[in-house]
């Protein structure tokens, strides 16, 4: 992606100034090094989750 390195410059001062909250992002957590497979998994499949009934 063209750009990619100064976009995360950007992102990198945002959360280091205190204006981006990264941790908001956060859906899905895998601790220690088995569980590397399975979370590569899930980001090559990429789920994406739909909601019609918003309130």
């Amino acid at each position: 992606m063209p750009g990619s390195r100064l976009r995360m410059g950007k992102l990198a001062r945002l959360i280091a100034n205190g204006w981006l909250d990264p941790s908001l992002m956060i859906t899905h957590k895998f601790d220690g090094f088995k569980k590397i497979p399975g979370a590569l998994e899930r980001m090559h499949n990429k789920p994406v989750v739909y909601c019609d009934d918003i309130d």
